[in-house]
Formats: structure tokens, sequence, C-alpha cells
């Protein structure tokens, strides 16, 4: 089968097509087809080795955590059959950039009806990121004030979604030329960070989700309410030494990151279907124009998600 593979670390030049064996399925997994994969961000750190220090694999590496297809092949008494349209997010280990990858049943997740190939591999890992960020925040109520910073990005187009989706009201930071995007997806307040301070506003938040880890608990700090929670999706000393201390202060800080589950998933395809949550893609890449698309990515102003198309 075709991939796209990572023969060393560097630049967006060293992501390459190479052929590879077909991956054979164990108990509890299933093969599939790859339709679409998504492309997200932790992508090109790996890539670049930025991350080798707390993720280093052996070359050549098949990158890529999230997919759909149609199941190729699956176990007797699977819940999936050959024919299915599935989605999901791969574990840490990779595998998206390719025409076929084994997955674990339990990371599955059928395709919602009405939502493409392209559309399904561009929702597991942002949307998971941001329904497992609420939830470990202690949940979103219906009539929270929630913050998303980065709110135009792959998984702040969710988190605004997904707040909403549970009775929050949300307001988002973008920039200006994302407002018009940024409120389609259902914000109810939206700040040009070009023109103004979000940590310097008068309301207050019951939660503040820095989805594109740009700021810092300690500047949130003064926007959370008395039992507010600051989350981001990239820990740092600052975080982690506050983090510390969670446990006798009101206002909280903490850090998310993301895991595979089928179950979560099933919670967001339910929301896509209900029409509460839906995707949106910029633009589409075949795999052999991978160093094409993570130069766009490494631009970090996508608005919402980036995909290969592989069939």
């Amino acid at each position: 089968m075709k991939a796209l593979a990572i023969k060393q670390y560097g630049g967006p030049g060293q992501l390459q097509l190479i052929e590879t064996a077909l991956p054979m399925p164990h108990r509890g997994e299933v093969l599939v087809r790859i339709h679409a994969a998504g492309i997200n961000p932790v992508d090109y750190k790996i890539r670049s080795g930025s991350m080798k220090w707390v993720y280093r694999r052996k070359f050549p590496f098949i990158p890529g955590f999230d997919i759909a297809g149609v199941v190729e092949q699956s176990g007797k008494k699977s819940n999936f059959n050959p024919g299915d349209k599935v989605f999901a997010m791969l574990p840490f280990s990779g595998g998206g950039y390719a025409e076929f990858v084994t997955v674990k049943e339990a990371l599955l997740c059928h395709v919602p009806e009405g939502v493409t190939m392209k559309e399904a591999a561009a929702t597991p890992l942002a949307a998971l990121t941001a329904l497992q960020a609420f939830e470990k925040s202690g949940r979103v109520r219906e009539g929270d004030h929630l913050l998303v910073n980065g709110a135009s990005g792959g998984v702040g187009s969710f988190a605004v979604q997904i707040a909403k989706a549970m009775g929050a009201n949300v307001t988002a930071v973008s920039s200006a030329r994302n407002q018009d995007f940024v409120y389609s997806l259902g914000a109810d307040k939206v700040i040009d960070y070009t023109e103004e301070d979000f940590t310097k506003i008068k309301m207050r938040f019951n939660t503040v989700f820095d989805a594109v880890a740009k700021s810092s608990y300690r500047r949130c700090r003064r926007i959370l309410k008395k039992d507010g929670t600051y989350i981001t999706t990239v820990p740092n000393r600052g975080l982690l030494l506050h983090r510390t201390f969670n446990f006798i202060r009101k206002k909280k800080a903490d850090f998310i990151l993301v895991k595979a589950s089928g179950d979560d998933l099933a919670i967001i395809a339910d929301m896509m279907t209900r029409g509460l949550v839906r995707p949106y893609v910029q633009q589409s890449f075949l795999l052999s124009e991978g160093p094409k698309a993570h130069e766009l990515i490494e631009t970090e102003r996508v608005r919402g998600k980036v995909v290969f198309h592989v069939i």
C-alpha cells in the first residue's frame, strides 16, 4: 500500500510517499480502507523533531491520527462489518497518512448520515480534545459562561459548537477576518484579539479554554469566576506549578491530553446527527501533496481543518 512517511526529522520536504506492507488486524481490530485523513498541528511538530524528547519514533514513521474510511475486514463477532463507514482517532502510534490502517474496535465509530468522509476525518482529535477538556473542567453546564481562545482553528471551532450544544454562553476570541465564521459556529460574542486584550475584559467565565495555548493561567486568572477553571492544550512549567495547588485554590488551572475513545466519539457523532456540530474543512490535499499540506498548517492560520483526500 501507499503511505506518506517521515524518513527523518526536518521540514515539510521530509514527507515522502513510500510503499509498505498492508497491515493485518489482530484480535479486536478491524482493517479500514482510508478515504480521508485529518491533519493536525501535532503532525508537523512530530515531523520537525520539536517533540522528539517526549515522542520519539523509529523511521520511516507514518504520521496521522484522524481517519475516516470503510471497513475492509473485521472479526466474526465484531460490531463493524465490511462496507461500514467509520471514523476514529488513532492512538499516538499514528498510521493515518496511508491507504489502510488497523484500528481497535473500541476506538471506532460509525460515520453519521450526511457527513462526508473529509468532514469525518476532520473531526476526531480536535473534537475529542474539546469534549474531554470540558469534562475535565467539571463539565460545562447549561447557562455557564465560557471563553474559547483560538475559536476559528480546528480545536477551537469544535469547542465553540460543543459548548453551545451543552447550553453554554460562548465568548470566542479570533481575528477580525474570522469573526463571521466564528459567529456561524454559534458564538454569542466574538473578540478580535488584534483590537482587544480578552484577558482585560469585564466579563467573568466559568471556563476559559485556551485552544491554541497562546495565553496563560496567570493572565486569564482575573477573568475567571471564583470557582472557574483555565484549561489549555499545551502544558508549561508555570501551569504545572499552578496545577499542583488546585486542591487549595477555588480557581483551577489544568491542561488536556486527548485520548482516543470510540465512546466519546459517539457523543460527538450524536451531536453531528442532531445538527449541533459540523466540521469545517478549509482545504484537502492528495497524499502526494504532503509537503504543501504541512506548509499550510505550519502557518497556524487554518480556518477549521485541513485533510488528505486518499480515495
